[in-house]
């Protein structure tokens, strides 16, 4: 029954995507700007070479992203909406499923109510999504040391890592 969908609720059986094994999942629509979504796939690649810590696949690295970014402040998550980035994010998008962790999107609906209460903020899912990974994008830079490698066009569903050693 992995994988299935329960109709009442739109949540998936426990496959392992979107987190840790076993964890309950349910579709995520996020709109994603063709910028934004390039710059995601560039931070996955580079963490998946530099972050020994970093999840192996792209689902469960935007999980590890949207729960870091629930975890800051209502003033940090502002101050990361002010980036660049995030306003130089025209064109026309596309809105993706993912399948995340329950808890996850438990945590990010948490962190969007506390910025409307706290700031009177109001962010949608996709925008939370989008300054999650502009923050992500920014410390896999840091870890790098470099500007982030390009986006590769598809992504593999497991690709294959760099070993724990990095290459000279």
């Amino acid at each position: 029954m992995s994988g299935d969908v329960d109709a009442g609720s739109g949540r998936q059986a426990p496959e392992g995507h979107g987190g840790e094994v076993g964890a309950e999942t349910e579709r995520t629509g996020i709109y994603w700007r063709p910028s934004l979504w390039a710059l995601a796939r560039s931070a996955y690649v580079a963490d998946l070479d530099h972050d020994p810590g970093s999840p192996d696949a792209f689902v469960s690295w935007l999980g590890r992203a949207l729960e870091q970014h629930a975890a800051r402040t209502p003033a940090q998550r502002v101050a990361i909406s002010e980036d660049p980035q995030l306003q130089d994010a025209t064109g026309a998008g596309v809105n993706r499923s993912h399948p995340l962790r329950v808890r996850t999107i438990e945590l990010v609906e948490e962190a969007v109510i506390a910025d409307r209460g706290e700031l009177g903020r109001v962010v949608s899912r996709s925008a939370f999504a989008a300054e999650a990974v502009v923050a992500a994008a920014r410390a896999a830079r840091e870890r790098i040391g470099r500007p982030l490698p390009p986006p590769p066009a598809r992504l593999s569903n497991r690709p294959p890592r760099r070993p724990s050693r990095p290459f000279s």
